[in-house]
């Protein structure tokens, strides 16, 4: 569901502009969201929570917000497969974040896709050229890496949430929608949506906010934070997918190179890791 995200964004910002795009996002998730808690009859919920959960509730729904503005902006000003690529660097920030918030452990298999995830970037901001540095925009790319850096810390601090995760994803999308909300004010303008864009706005609402968020929620509730990292490498060949089909965008030799070391970083740090347990088990 998530790899629809940069390529429906990319066509939809032919016509309406970033702060569009996220504050409709953000307003039919927040709608759908209020129809189902209303009928499940769960908003009561959030009378029990304490001052700690709301807080960091809200400080999730900021971090929400914060990823798809950088991500979006970032589509304005670079291809969609370089700032794709660039945003799949979170795996890297999941698993860098996770050491000081989970107190999870660095090792030289983490070390080796951090290096690895890093490399490819500069593969890709430099076009495979390091002694003439380049960037095709360096806002834009720098947008999409502080995306990257949004979902490293959202990813490690809603792990650390324990109310019910509906009423949890309602309220930081509603954090979310209200913030949309200010930044179209501040530099943007409301506009009714073209029918199509309407879908399309409404298809990323329901793909990457109200079943997209909470799946991912799920899993981050039964798994480690660094084992749901490890998963999320599927998530960008889905992406260049839509990309290159419905944006016709081309992949270089560069960029497949660059792909290749950011996406396969953490894949390759988790099957270390497999590795070294399998030997201290054997030693055993």
């Amino acid at each position: 569901m998530w790899g629809s995200l940069a390529a429906v964004s990319k066509l939809l910002l032919h016509r309406l502009d970033s702060y569009q795009v996220m504050f409709y996002m953000y307003g039919l998730g927040a709608l759908a969201f209020l129809a189902i808690l209303s009928f499940k009859g769960r908003l009561r919920a959030m009378a029990s929570w304490t001052r700690s959960e709301f807080v960091l509730l809200l400080s999730c729904g900021a971090l929400s917000f914060l990823y798809d503005f950088f991500y979006l902006k970032s589509l304005e000003l670079v291809p969609a497969v370089e700032a794709s690529m660039l945003n799949y660097l979170f795996p890297i920030f999941i698993v860098l974040f996770a050491i000081p918030i989970h107190r999870e452990k660095m090792n030289r298999y983490k070390l080796l896709a951090v290096a690895m995830g890093f490399a490819g970037t500069m593969l890709l901001i430099t076009k495979g050229n390091p002694a003439n540095l380049h960037f095709t925009n360096v806002k834009g790319d720098l947008f999409a890496v502080l995306a990257a850096v949004s979902w490293g810390l959202f990813t490690n601090l809603i792990k650390k949430n324990r109310k019910d995760m509906l009423v949890s994803t309602f309220t930081i999308t509603l954090v979310a929608l209200v913030m949309s909300i200010g930044a179209t004010f501040a530099s943007s303008r409301f506009i009714l949506p073209r029918p199509a864009d309407f879908y399309g706005v409404l298809w990323l609402s329901m793909s990457n906010i109200v079943l997209g968020f909470f799946l991912y929620f799920r899993a981050l509730k039964y798994s480690p934070a660094s084992l749901v990292a490890s998963f999320t490498f599927f998530t960008p060949f889905v992406t260049l997918v839509f990309i290159v089909v419905f944006v016709g965008e081309k992949l270089t030799v560069t960029d497949c190179l660059a792909a290749v070391l950011i996406l396969f970083s953490v894949p390759i740090q988790k099957a270390g890791q497999l590795f070294k347990n399998k030997e201290k088990r054997l030693f055993d």
